[in-house]
């Protein structure tokens, strides 16, 4: 299971990964758009890139040039999966809260019932 971070890095790499499946991208580029929610050094972002990596979700290669920090990260199929992973998760959430307050209600109503017929 990823933590925030890590969902937070995925869901920005899917959202510029996805017209190609792989992209270059600068990690001083990842940290600004990232920083809206978190702040992230380099540092962090290299954990970051390698446990996606360990977890399947890409597959990354790290440079270091002249003009910066780059990764070259290209999505696996774990990775291209992920944001329908995400909504799917969210949907079965949903449907536990609602079958679980239908059960509630449903449990309710019938204790007033007996409570009324055996009163």
């Amino acid at each position: 299971m990823l933590d925030k971070k890590e969902k937070a890095v995925m869901l920005y790499l899917c959202e510029v990964c996805s017209p190609k499946r792989s992209y270059l991208i600068s990690a001083s580029t990842l940290a600004e758009e990232l920083s809206k929610k978190f702040l992230l050094s380099i540092a962090e972002i290299d954990e970051i890139m390698m446990s996606l990596s360990k977890d399947n979700y890409i597959d990354v290669v790290i440079s270091d040039g002249k003009k910066g920090y780059f990764y070259c990260v290209m999505l696996k199929n774990k990775g291209v999966m992920f944001k329908k992973d995400l909504q799917k998760q969210k949907k079965e959430l949903i449907l536990l809260l609602v079958r679980t307050l239908s059960i509630t209600v449903l449990s309710f109503v019938v204790g007033l019932i007996l409570r009324t017929i055996f009163a």
